[in-house]
């Protein structure tokens, strides 16, 4: 009877061990061998602390020339690409299709439009940055005008 429960022990180790391997989780969800994309809704305290651990991710705002240039301003480091003109710019990003991309709007609402639109492209890692530019400021976080 020892003997058995030593085995038992010993085998449900192994698999709590063998459970946790350390593997790390990827923003995609796979379904039978294709990598499905996935859309993240992220708060800007989120986006801020991506934008500070890594001061490279791209950005891309995808509001209109004079918002991005107006009141609100926008984020250091952020391409504009309006969202009316995704079917044109969206295929010719040339970026690894699983690079985070952050989007950016006034409130959330074309950002995640975008980064729909993107996901049906091919590209894997999206962060639409809820609540927009008007969060943004609201949390008093830098701009540019």
């Amino acid at each position: 009877m020892i003997k058995l429960t030593k085995i038992l022990i010993s085998a449900v180790t192994i698999l709590s061990l063998v459970g946790c391997n350390g593997t790390k989780t990827e923003n995609t969800q796979t379904v039978g061998n294709t990598v499905q994309p996935k859309v993240r809704d992220l708060g800007v305290a989120e986006v801020q602390k991506m934008i500070q651990d890594n001061p490279g991710i791209i950005r891309i705002d995808v509001r209109t020339p004079g918002e991005y240039t107006g009141e609100l301003g926008h984020i250091a480091g952020t391409d504009l690409k309006t969202v009316q003109t995704i079917e044109e710019w969206g295929p010719k990003l040339n970026l690894p299709k699983d690079q985070p991309i952050i989007l950016i709007c006034r409130s959330g609402n074309r950002s995640g439009h975008a980064a729909r639109a993107l996901a049906q492209m091919g590209y894997l890692d999206l962060v639409n940055m809820s609540g927009g530019m008007l969060a943004w400021n609201q949390a008093g976080y830098p701009v540019e005008k």
